[in-house]
């Protein structure tokens, strides 16, 4: 239930941060709820004890926030475009685009991961891979949920 809480949470937070806003600090707040919302989720389903969790914060944050840089809602652009209606050079350029987001997502991870190694064991690894996929599921499940509650 409390696991329930927490990614609930994380989702409200989360709808409310991509919310438009009149002050630009609340949108940097609520990223650091968002934050250390995730932080206690990983932290709990890793079992990380205080001292490892001291020296994974800091890398996670830096790991999160680099890939907050990176430009995911384009990413499904290549599916929706048609084909048919693009010039050669467009359809190039939508090409290199999404390689150079994958490229940089890869180079991101792998940096993450040399990082994360130091302190966290491989299955760690596998238990944080899989809770961030779990959190990102229950947060797109959830926004789709109210996107259909509003329509």
């Amino acid at each position: 239930m409390k696991k329930i809480r927490v990614l609930f949470s994380l989702l409200v937070l989360l709808i409310c941060m991509t919310a438009q806003s009149q002050n630009p600090n609340r949108n940097q707040l609520l990223r650091q709820r968002i934050e250390l919302a995730k932080l206690r989720q990983i932290r709990q389903n890793l079992q990380i004890d205080e001292a490892t969790f001291v020296q994974f914060r800091p890398i996670y944050l830096k790991y999160e926030r680099t890939l907050a840089n990176i430009d995911f809602r384009s990413q499904n652009k290549i599916m929706k475009v048609n084909a048919d209606s693009l010039s050669a050079q467009d359809a190039d350029l939508l090409v290199l685009a999404q390689w150079a987001r994958a490229r940089r997502l890869l180079q991101v991870r792998e940096q993450a991961y040399a990082e994360f190694r130091k302190i966290l064991t491989a299955q760690q690894m596998v238990k944080l891979y899989q809770c961030e996929t779990e959190i990102r599921q229950k947060m797109m499940s959830e926004l789709r949920n109210r996107k259909k509650q509003a329509l």
